[in-house]
């Protein structure tokens, strides 16, 4: 039988097993910025440096065109701040700004990300509010997820049980030898409100209200109590106005002011009040829902002894590509296929895969298909309501996701009591994911804050 999580976070996210038995390290992460960093890897495998690895700038050759890439630093911001500060900052539109990838915000990351009809002299390095410039490139086409295979972490866990530190071996080769499940980490959710996917159902379900409700009045432990007593007074009184003076200013609670605003002039207009914010954040509610879907069927299909690195009759299996990457072709495996799509997952050049559930999604007959199918069911969900009729900008087809990565880990060290951890993960992967295998904690809500 597979370990089971003890904490409510991971079940409420849907990451209910882990993948290796030996006993956690305990310990904490994210205790100063510097002890997560992630780095941006190109294709080609050069690394996109933060100032503090002093890694050197990636050899890049501008071309002219519209687009400036922009090499940027960011310390303990998230992805939708980010972009705002950008957009407010350089006098663009949010549609003329393309990347390759979200970055953990509690964090120092690296990334290119590239702006459209802005010149790079008219750049300055500093954009404050935690972001910085450390290179520019005039370039003839946007920067996109495409052009990078993944990230590196650099990552410090302070606080560890050093009488437990022997596990660190045992739990990494049992990760390299059964696959590291690809659930989507805490990032995808949120740590503090951890409550993405929830705001996704609703909009998905069409409850418009239901959305809002979440989004304003549903206060969370890890938020500050004057942030819970005003959402605990808009979920008694209504009051939109008023919340507006007990919300604060700022890019970290603009999606509650920005509808506030909207009801405040428009009472119960609820679904004009969420197309107000950035499609960019709305679809990350709908996306967090769609990955909250593949936890569950990957957390059954782990609780159920299937492997999560071999094919069984019934799968999907993805190819890769000749970087390791998920391409668009895929085998729906038959009995008589399994052991050559297994030696083909074994060589690297194909991965068993889940559903990202959208509105084509058709569960194939076998055991993954049968989980699938199960959650739908439990959820109240069918795959057609991913097409949002009130907001089609929203709507999704659905498509695939392997089961399981392989870390690429590059150093491991024990200092007193402190494990420090460099690896790789191809894109579209979490570092926690790993590192609640290493940690095993009941309160990641602390743990990794």
């Amino acid at each position: 039988m597979p370990l089971e999580s003890r904490s409510w976070l991971d079940k409420y996210l849907g990451m209910n097993y882990y993948i290796s038995d030996c006993e956690g390290i305990d310990g904490k992460v994210k205790q100063n910025l510097e002890d997560f960093i992630v780095e941006e890897v190109l294709l080609d495998g050069q690394v996109v440096p933060t100032s503090i690895t002093n890694k050197p700038l990636p050899k890049i050759m501008g071309k002219p065109g519209p687009w400036t890439w922009l090499i940027i630093e960011k310390r303990g911001v998230d992805a939708i701040t980010l972009l705002l500060i950008l957009s407010k900052k350089l006098g663009i539109n949010l549609r003329d700004i393309s990347f390759g990838g979200f970055k953990d915000a509690l964090a120092i990351t690296s990334q290119i990300i590239s702006i459209r009809g802005v010149s790079s002299s008219s750049i300055p390095n500093e954009l404050g509010n935690g972001v910085k410039i450390l290179g520019t490139y005039t370039m003839d086409k946007p920067f996109t997820t495409g052009d990078i295979w993944g990230n590196e972490f650099t990552i410090r866990i302070r606080g560890i049980d050093t009488s437990r530190k022997g596990n660190i071996d045992c739990i990494i080769s049992q990760i390299l030898a059964r696959g590291l499940p690809s659930y989507y980490g805490y990032q995808r959710f949120g740590l503090k409100r951890p409550n993405s996917h929830i705001i996704g159902k609703y909009i998905v379900l069409g409850d418009f209200e239901g959305a809002v409700n979440e989004l304003l009045a549903h206060g969370y432990p890890m938020e500050p109590p004057k942030i819970r007593e005003a959402r605990e007074f808009i979920a008694k009184t209504g009051d939109y106005t008023k919340a507006l003076e007990l919300i604060p200013k700022g890019y970290r609670y603009y999606p509650e002011r920005v509808i506030l605003r909207h009801l405040s002039s428009n009472p119960g207009d609820y679904v004009n009040a969420l197309r107000k914010l950035p499609h960019e954040l709305l679809m990350i509610y709908v996306e967090a829902y769609q990955s909250y879907l593949f936890n569950l069927a990957l957390s059954e299909r782990i609780s159920r002894g299937l492997p999560i690195n071999k094919a069984v009759s019934g799968d999907i299996v993805v190819l890769l590509d000749e970087y390791g990457l998920p391409t668009k072709h895929v085998i729906h495996v038959t009995e008589p296929m399994i052991n050559s799509v297994n030696e083909l997952i074994m060589k690297g050049r194909a991965v068993p895969a889940a559903h990202l559930i959208g509105y084509t999604t058709k569960p194939l007959p076998g055991p993954q298909g049968d989980i699938e199918l199960e959650i739908l069911k439990k959820e109240g969900i069918d795959p057609g309501l991913f097409r949002v009729r009130s907001i089609p900008k929203l709507s999704i087809k659905g498509g695939y996701r392997p089961l399981y990565v392989r870390p690429l880990i590059l150093s491991t060290s024990v200092v007193n009591n402190e494990l420090n951890i460099v690896f790789r993960l191809p894109r579209g992967n979490y570092a926690t994911v790993l590192l609640r295998e290493l940690i095993k904690s009941s309160n990641p809500e602390t743990t990794f804050t």
